[in-house]
């Protein structure tokens, strides 16, 4: 009986003997590059080398790389050095390329980097007419297989994120001799439908499977586009001439649909948010409004001719009770001052001195009598307080 092999067991046997072979050392494969992959971390490229009849899985590891001489592209025909070993974890047989060389450039590679360098000297690509992709769009056109998973993964991305949404789709095939057309076709007819956003998506495949995206015909209806177009084709490493011609990248169909839509939720808190931040600010102007009216209610009460008059009636008022407080004060003083000079007035009026028991004795010449100008026989005037006599002198005698 044969004896039981483990898989490791037999995977790392193969590997022995391939390793062993001399004729699969430094071998060179010429064949054409397909579903290239670079792994940027790293800068390992990954890649399929094909002819008519087979394939051949390629690897070639960083440290070879630097070393390469041109830009490996799909569809470009190569020869490459290297040994055919067993990747063990796969039980895949790869060829680990040592070195590479172009064979005439490959015919596809050649044809698509023309066709690349004719648009973009025309400005197919340029970002200058990118049209920016509205944030809360209400209808949504789709260009896509009817029946393929890429337009049930848009439709089910949409109808979590933002149910509101209006969806078209505009059916195409994706793939094969007759795709380039239909594709042109179904971007003009979903355009002519005026969305607010185009969604072109296809699902992963190689190269050859994503080839009509990369046509003049289906670039050029992207480009003259009048909807914002977002392209989803393929996975996130391919990349396609309809990719640089739309308006956004998306690396899946799924992450195209994401682009295209905000989360309903979302919207709502931010319409929430501007709520309370217009009602903040709307109270705060009122707020102000309110303040800036009564202060100018005080100034035009300080100015107006009612508060005027009023203000100056209480002046008026005020200065009419201080002047008559100063005329009281003065009348008082001056009472004052007259009672006193009165009084002295009285002490010096003669007449004063005769209602005493005193007299006053005048000569016929009115003036008052003295020892020296009186005798005998005179006439005199006696004055008292209250008579005035007339006598004759009888006798002088001197005292």
């Amino acid at each position: 009986m044969a004896s039981i092999l483990s898989v490791s067991q037999i995977n790392r046997y193969v590997s022995f003997k391939l390793k062993e072979d001399v004729k699969l050392r430094s071998v060179a494969v010429s064949g054409e590059i397909s579903n290239l992959s670079v792994h940027y971390k790293s800068g390992h490229i990954y890649f399929t080398l094909k002819d008519d009849s087979a394939a051949l899985k390629a690897v070639m590891f960083s440290s070879n790389t630097r070393t390469l001489r041109f830009v490996p592209q799909n569809g470009m025909k190569v020869v490459a050095l290297g040994n055919i070993e067993l990747y063990e974890r796969d039980g895949v047989c790869q060829l680990v390329c040592m070195s590479m060389s172009p064979v005439g450039e490959g015919n596809k590679a050649l044809e698509l980097e023309a066709l690349k360098q004719k648009l973009s000297a025309v400005g197919v690509f340029s970002e200058n007419i990118k049209k920016p992709i509205p944030p809360t769009p209400n209808t949504i056109a789709i260009v896509t297989s009817p029946t393929g998973a890429a337009l049930q993964d848009i439709l089910n991305v949409i109808k979590r994120r933002y149910p509101i949404a209006r969806v078209f789709v505009s059916p195409a095939t994706v793939q094969g001799e007759y795709a380039p057309d239909s594709i042109a076709n179904a971007v003009e007819n979903a355009d002519k439908l005026g969305c607010d956003v185009m969604l072109i998506a296809r699902g992963g495949g190689s190269a050859e499977d994503l080839m009509a995206f990369n046509t003049e015909k289906v670039v050029m209806s992207v480009y003259n586009c009048v909807t914002p177009v977002i392209s989803a084709v393929g996975h996130e490493t391919d990349t396609t001439l309809c990719d640089y011609a739309a308006d956004m990248r998306a690396p899946t169909p799924s992450a195209a649909a994401e682009i295209a839509v905000p989360v309903s939720n979302h919207i709502r808190a931010l319409i929430n948010g501007y709520d309370f931040r217009i009602k903040n600010s709307l109270e705060k102007k009122i707020l102000n409004a309110e303040t800036e009216v009564s202060d100018c209610k005080s100034r035009l009460e300080a100015f107006s001719p009612s508060n005027r008059l009023e203000a100056a009636s209480v002046r008026l008022n005020s200065l009419r009770e201080k002047m008559k407080s100063l005329i009281e004060k003065k009348h008082t003083q001056m009472y004052s001052e007259l009672s006193s000079e009165y009084s002295k007035l009285e002490a010096l009026n003669p007449l004063s001195v005769l209602s005493r028991g005193f007299a006053v004795v005048r000569g016929q010449d009115g003036e008052i009598i003295s020892k020296y100008k009186v005798k005998s026989g005179d006439e005199i005037s006696i004055r008292t307080c209250d008579l005035e006599l007339s006598a004759v002198v009888g006798e002088v005698k001197e005292l």
